[in-house]
């Protein structure tokens, strides 16, 4: 059985095997983004916003904007549409 953590009960995620993290829209309609590790799971207490990411050196925004729309989507229709 699968316990969720209270980020995964409030915000539908995605995750990003680009990026090795799993991504959110919060309730003010930022992006967020949290760590995962290989087998998964996200490491809730290094989560962040992406608006905050200082160093964008080598990130490819193309698909970081796919990211944000695909939350975008994962909010508005829920979770299950997208699994």
């Amino acid at each position: 059985m699968t316990v969720l953590n209270e980020y995964e009960k409030m915000f539908n995620t995605v995750l990003s095997l680009h990026f090795g993290r799993t991504f959110w829209i919060d309730d003010e309609n930022n992006l967020c983004s949290a760590p995962t590790f290989k087998d998964g799971s996200t490491h809730w207490e290094q989560w962040d916003y992406v608006s905050e990411w200082t160093d964008l050196e080598g990130v490819n925004l193309d698909k970081l904007l796919d990211v944000h729309k695909t939350c975008l989507e994962a909010k508005s229709y829920g979770a299950e549409d997208f699994t």
